[in-house]
């Protein structure tokens, strides 16, 4: 499916000739007759692309192109305003509206098709560059961050292991072991946060999959303001678990979202509830592959928007950016695995990671993690 375009046009006709130009293309069509329900279609269907017809009675074109460029929601999908004519009143007031574009109604099906393709895709582009952008700045300051850590943190290993060397009772020894194993573990976290915001996949690693796991949900909880109970985490695992090779701070990055996501949707539903990692196999493709599945307890994803939520800004939430799960599925591809999504039957929605499982040479991880 090339994407979805709302249409809002009085004339029958004229939406039956879009219809079946735009549909031919590849396009999921739908449409309103009315200018004062085009708002609201728009907020329901999340459409990549509106095309507008500037002379609609009761609310002209002009007013819903303003309307959606007011709207929180709607304002970043890219309007495409359909004049009756070359008459330059009329696009120079649609552009002023804030319209993207405009075609008269009788051009060619070809003009309208590649009118339509090129906004969705100049809109998708001019939005990944900002993400880049973006994504540096964090990178800057993350950077800064974690040296500002290392330093002190090298000093307080180096001290604790010259107090083990001098140390004489082993309870002294125990206390000061806890100290170096701590020092440890907060440096491997501080690679994988620097992992989690460069440019490219940092070396793979053959690690256990209930490893990583198990260290992303700790991480997670850890971060959850002072005393929220209000999701309950838990983890199941096959035994063995499956070893898989990719970057351990990059996938971490992807957990810790899946997560994030997953109590956001049960706190905006009922406010409590439950998330299950669950970790597996399966064999696909003349292949085994590791399975990691985030499962949570909220409303679900409602089922007009399960084949879009991983498109770059995507978003059916007001304070929600759309980067999210774009990223996750990107980082998956890099680590020649996959991300997918389903509801469930009762409810809630389960995200499925796939990665290719590590067998034959790989019979233990490179670099396990340290204790906990």
């Amino acid at each position: 499916m090339s994407g979805s375009i709302l249409i809002v046009d009085d004339s029958a006709a004229d939406r039956v000739l879009l219809r079946t130009i735009l549909g031919r293309a590849g396009y999921a069509i739908h449409e309103v007759a009315k200018g004062e329900d085009a708002i609201a279609q728009a907020r329901r269907i999340r459409p990549h692309i509106i095309i507008l017809d500037v002379n609609l009675p009761e609310m002209s074109g002009l007013e819903v192109c303003r309307k959606i460029r007011a709207d929180r929601e709607i304002s970043t999908i890219p309007v495409l305003i359909l004049t009756v004519r070359h008459d330059d009143t009329d696009v120079v007031a649609g552009l002023e509206a804030g319209a993207d574009d405009y075609v008269v109604k009788d051009a060619p099906g070809e003009v309208i098709v590649g009118r339509v393709r090129r906004l969705i895709e100049f809109r998708q582009m001019s939005g990944l560059a900002m993400l880049n952008q973006q994504l540096a700045q964090v990178g800057r300051l993350l950077t800064g961050i974690v040296h500002e850590i290392r330093g002190p943190l090298s000093v307080i290993r180096g001290n604790a292991e010259l107090l083990r060397m001098e140390a004489a009772a082993a309870e002294q020894v125990q206390w000061i072991e806890s100290i170096i194993r701590s020092t440890r573990l907060l440096q491997i976290r501080l690679d994988h946060l620097m992992a989690a915001v460069r440019d490219t996949s940092g070396e793979p690693q053959v690690i256990d999959a209930s490893a990583i796991v198990h260290e992303s949900v700790d991480l997670f909880l850890k971060g959850l303001p002072p005393g929220d109970r209000s999701s309950q985490v838990e983890i199941e695992s096959i035994e063995p678990p499956p070893r898989i090779r990719c970057d351990p701070g990059r996938l971490m990055q992807v957990l810790l979202n899946l997560l994030s996501n997953a109590r956001e949707a049960i706190h905006r539903d009922s406010g409590e509830g439950q998330i299950l990692v669950r970790i597996g196999r399966t064999h696909e493709e003349g292949r085994s592959w590791a399975t990691i599945e985030v499962v949570d307890s909220g409303p679900g994803i409602p089922e007009e928007f399960l084949n879009r939520i991983f498109e770059p800004f995507f978003t059916t939430r007001r304070e929600g950016t759309g980067y999210g799960l774009y990223l996750a599925a990107q980082i998956l591809q890099e680590q020649s695995g996959g991300l997918a999504a389903r509801n469930n039957r009762d409810r809630g929605a389960t995200f499925i990671l796939r990665l290719p499982e590590v067998d034959g040479e790989a019979d233990r991880p490179d670099q396990p993690l340290p204790p906990r």
